[in-house]
């Protein structure tokens, strides 16, 4: 059997867009309720989106992470007050929260929230970043590897990851990100064999505005390169 993994299409700003990638295929919407981010969303305006498609999406369960639902959101913060964090989530009925800011083991453990239910983002730009992956992973708390994009910045860079520092660890519990598009994940599929994938910016027009075309044709590879590599 094919080996396909998760994907997490992130920075949904309009339901047109997650339509589309769900009926591409993603096993999970990402909104991005950083402030600072280019791909920014209001809590007001994902609940109108999230409450459309619960409504409307064909009840066809999908699986991420501990997850079973037909739509499955991710809600991605960036050194927030985990008490707005778990306001956020309880009133837009968000699945999983994504962490990609500074946030420490002891925040997540002090915060409350299901470990289960958590993504925490980290940031690698050499071989001797991917320490910090661990006292996550020990802990139980799901890890998503990024590419560096500079001091206080948090993703969606378009930056890719470099596949020869992560090469030798089993990602099979990780979550890819950085500047994975439909030109490099062949690549990506015959190098490592992430849980998930996550991506955003090489599949947009312009920020928060997703591609039909180079989302669909992101699939085709994918699902071509998991035949090959099976």
């Amino acid at each position: 059997m094919p080996y396909i993994p998760k994907i997490k299409i992130c920075g949904i700003t309009n339901v047109d867009d997650a339509y589309n990638a769900l009926e591409l295929g993603a096993d999970t919407l990402g909104f991005v309720f950083y402030e600072k981010s280019k791909r920014h969303i209001s809590p007001k305006t994902a609940k109108e989106i999230i409450t459309e498609l619960r409504k409307t999406v064909e009840k066809n369960i999908k699986n991420f992470l501990s997850v079973k639902r037909n739509v499955i959101i991710t809600g991605v913060f960036v050194n927030e007050d985990p008490i707005k964090v778990k306001r956020i989530v309880k009133d837009l009925d968000i699945d999983i929260i994504q962490l990609s800011g500074n946030e420490s083991l002891k925040y997540i453990e002090e915060s409350g929230i299901d470990k289960n239910l958590i993504i925490k983002a980290v940031h690698v730009k050499e071989e001797t970043d991917l320490y910090k992956i661990y006292p996550y992973k020990n802990a139980g708390v799901n890890v998503l590897i990024d590419a560096f994009g500079g001091q206080g910045i948090f993703g969606g860079t378009g930056i890719s990851v470099n596949l020869s520092i992560i090469k030798n660890l089993n990602a099979g519990d990780l979550i890819l990100a950085g500047g994975i598009g439909e030109d490099n994940i062949e690549y990506i599929m015959k190098s490592v064999r992430p849980y998930g994938i996550d991506l955003s910016s090489k599949i947009e027009d312009l920020p928060g505005k997703k591609n039909y075309d180079k989302m669909e044709l992101f699939f085709k590879n994918l699902r071509r390169a998991s035949y090959e590599t099976a």
